[in-house]
């Protein structure tokens, strides 16, 4: 990426707090060790042990599609209250879901940058960024003030997979970077997963091309990415909602689907919205329909 981009804020985020690791320190992540090219530098914001196994590498496009989205997030959520971390590129799209998604169910995320950490690419995600350095890990071997180039950010990839267990393909087009965060978990022998998407979508030929010619994990469910770490979803409160998860329930009972006229009949945000209704999904409360709209599962409405 070109240091002139205008998606670029250059306000120096969090550098009074960033630090800089090496191979030879404690809190250095083991299983960057496993690259053969490890960072000799990594710049960190946030808690270190935010990042400790089992994680899952959540990546995709960044111009995803609402399934894709969605898909993201119920992942991301099932892997953040299982208390698996999920480790993404903060870019948009895909990136974005799965970091909101796992702060939202209070769980643990890290993002790894592109860019140098103090910088804030794209912008739109300051506050993200932000939130991420509070409440979870922003990493990155590019130190203060350096904005990146065009091969940065294949190469951050690297990493996301190197943290991670498995590497989870949400939606990827022929063109996608996800494909090279694939390959680089192959390379380092991690499993990886794909979510499966219609023959006939150019934001899927990516990720359907991975599970025809590479030894790739279907994803039919939030629950077989647990599966594959050998672990079981945590349930939630199940049909006796309370609070938020009860008003977005009562909307679905009225007939109200769509995001934005639930927002208004909730006074929610649509993006807690989403977030409700993937937890929803999970437990088997609300399915979606073809056009993407939420509907009470069947025998609950």
């Amino acid at each position: 990426m070109p240091s002139f981009s205008p998606d670029y804020d250059h306000a120096g985020a969090g550098s009074s707090d960033a630090r800089c690791l090496t191979p030879d320190d404690q809190g250095y992540p083991a299983r960057l060790r496993d690259l053969a090219q490890a960072p000799r530098q990594l710049w960190v914001r946030g808690t270190m042990a935010i990042g400790e196994p089992p994680a899952v590498a959540i990546v995709g496009t960044r111009l995803a599609t609402g399934y894709g989205l969605r898909v993201a997030k119920a992942i991301s959520t099932a892997c953040a209250r299982a208390g698996v971390c999920v480790v993404s590129g903060l870019a948009r799209g895909i990136d974005a879901a799965a970091h909101e998604a796992a702060l939202d169910a209070h769980g643990r995320t890290v993002a790894v940058l592109g860019t140098g950490i103090d910088q804030y690419y794209p912008r739109a995600h300051r506050t993200l960024q932000e939130r991420i350095a509070r409440d979870g890990l922003v990493m990155s071997e590019l130190g203060p003030g350096d904005t990146g180039h065009g091969g940065s950010f294949p190469l951050r990839n690297r990493l996301i997979a190197a943290l991670a267990d498995i590497t989870v393909v949400v939606e990827a087009p022929e063109s996608s970077g996800a494909l090279n965060t694939a390959r680089y978990a192959q390379e380092l022998g991690r499993t990886l997963a794909v979510v499966p998407h219609p023959i006939d979508s150019p934001n899927g030929r990516g990720s359907n091309a991975l599970l025809k010619l590479h030894h790739a994990e279907p994803v039919c469910q939030p629950d077989d990415v647990l599966a594959l770490l050998r672990m079981s979803a945590s349930p939630s409160v199940g049909i006796c909602l309370e609070g938020d998860a009860a008003l977005c329930w009562d909307a679905l009972q009225h007939g109200v689907t769509d995001v934005n006229a639930m927002a208004r009949h909730t006074a929610l945000s649509p993006r807690q919205i989403s977030s409700i209704l993937a937890l929803l999904e999970i437990d088997g409360l609300v399915t979606f329909d073809a056009a993407g709209q939420p509907r009470p599962a069947v025998g609950l409405g």
